[in-house]
């Protein structure tokens, strides 16, 4: 009797496992793994109308239609062969990908790069998360944060969507012949603060604002309910050139302080030493990340006169250095065996560096200024890809430099006076604002009064 119980329960767990979409079979991001029909474009997400308009100027949506990209990957399949373009086209058209069709051109779902229907009919990972790394269902059941998804499509629940593994399936990327790695945004988040506290990928780069951290209160659908776990779709980075614009500058502001360091008097003609320090303050990965050979983020320490006249004192810049098997540096990611440096700012990190200036004989005071820059690529591959690349400001700080204490106690002085002055200021206000109130307390009374003798000759 036991026997036949357990026989049976058995079968029934087999038959539950093989009518869940959630534990059916999943394929691998490869070749032939997938037909167009397996997915649907953004356009048939129309319930999602504000998600699907948050994703279509991100990065992701531009994935492979990107020129900065589509320049760097025809240079990689001139120097290094087809399958080296394939290999980077895995991650920025994977339905393409699957479904033969690298180039993001035989259908539309396909050339809308990272886009709706991939990401959401993920059901897990294909090993550690790397280079497109992810198994997935195509059988258009959408996956998501929601526990109890209530919706006119087939859709259920996914830990993984919640998770930076999730994210790190294709922001871990390393050489597909020898290891290296050319991308570590996810392995430098795991071994952070962020990490150990909870603070994952989505927290920051899918919240309602820059800077803001989680998701929001609102809505995943046009006749959904209210929740309190609903993130954007906008996958902000730093990307200001062909990204959303103002949310990547934002979002670059929030990562970095600045502290800068100077004797405040320097006699004229004599040589001093000042320090800057830049902390990665609000990024859960390096600064900067991604793929940092061509990422530009750089210090620049300069003097300013009262004429208006720049003197550079020193510039540094951050980031990695690639070698090839020669020992020669640097060199195409393509051809990277391993890395020869990396001097980039780890999370909740700090650089600290040195410089020296000299005041100039003929000046009672400069102002010498600390810059941390920002560019997502170098000029010279902006101009091949014909696309602008600003320079983002990320944060900068500035101290004032005199030649004599003099000359200190005088400005010094003058701030005073102005100090002194507005605190006279706020005196009066103050006075002026007690009397106004008197004012009214007392015509309040005397109404009182009045309304009082009323009645009474009433």
């Amino acid at each position: 009797m036991r026997t036949r119980i357990s026989i049976a329960a058995l079968l029934l767990m087999v038959l539950l496992a093989l009518a869940s979409p959630a534990l059916a079979a999943s394929v691998a991001v490869q070749p032939g793994n997938a037909t167009a029909d397996g997915f649907l474009p953004s356009t048939g997400c129309g319930c999602h109308g504000p998600l699907v308009a948050a994703w279509s100027p991100s990065m992701h949506a531009q994935a492979i239609v990107d020129p900065v990209f589509l320049t760097k990957v025809a240079e990689a399949q001139a120097e290094a062969g087809e399958e080296t373009a394939i290999f980077c086209k895995r991650c920025h058209s994977p339905i393409g990908n699957m479904t033969g069709d690298s180039d993001g051109v035989a259908s539309e779902v396909a050339g809308e790069g990272v886009t709706c229907m991939f990401c959401h009919q993920v059901t897990g990972l294909d090993g550690e998360p790397a280079n497109t790394g992810f198994l997935l269902q195509p059988d258009l059941t959408r996956r998501a944060q929601l526990t109890d998804p209530a919706a006119p499509h087939p859709a259920t629940y996914s830990e993984l969507h919640t998770t930076a593994e999730f994210c790190g399936g294709c922001h871990n990327v390393d050489h597909p012949t020898n290891g290296t790695h050319l991308e570590s945004t996810y392995a430098e988040w795991a071994s952070s603060p962020y990490a150990d506290e909870g603070i994952v990928c989505q927290d920051c780069h899918m919240s309602s604002a820059p800077g803001v951290i989680g998701p929001s209160t609102g809505t995943a659908c046009s006749t959904g309910k209210e929740r309190d776990n609903i993130f954007s779709m906008s996958f902000v980075g730093a990307n200001v050139g062909q990204g959303p614009s103002d949310a990547s500058t934002a979002l670059l502001k929030t990562a970095a302080s600045i502290e800068l360091q100077s004797p405040e008097v320097v006699s004229a003609g004599s040589v001093a030493t000042m320090t800057v320090t830049i902390t990665n303050k609000g990024a859960g990965h390096y600064l900067p990340t991604g793929l940092t050979e061509v990422r530009e983020m750089w210090l620049s320490v300069y003097a300013k006169g009262v004429d208006g006249a720049i003197t550079q004192i020193g510039e540094r810049l951050f980031h990695t250095v690639m070698k090839g098997a020669d020992g020669s540096f640097p060199v195409e990611m393509w051809d990277a065996v391993g890395i020869q440096s990396d001097d980039r700012i780890p999370p909740r990190e700090s650089a600290r560096e040195e410089y020296f200036f000299e005041m100039p004989a003929d000046a009672e005071s400069i102002t010498v200024f600390a810059v941390l820059n920002y560019r997502s690529v170098p000029d010279e591959l902006a101009e091949k890809a014909g696309v602008e690349n600003p320079t983002t400001e990320m944060v900068s700080t500035s101290q004032a430099v005199f030649a004599t204490q003099g000359a200190k106690d005088a400005a010094s002085a003058e701030g005073t006076t102005d100090a002194t002055d507005t605190q006279g200021l706020s005196i009066w206000v103050v006075v002026l604002g007690a009397v106004l109130v008197l004012a009214v307390a007392a015509l309040t009374g005397a109404k009182i009064l009045a309304s009082h003798k009323r009645l009474k000759q009433g």
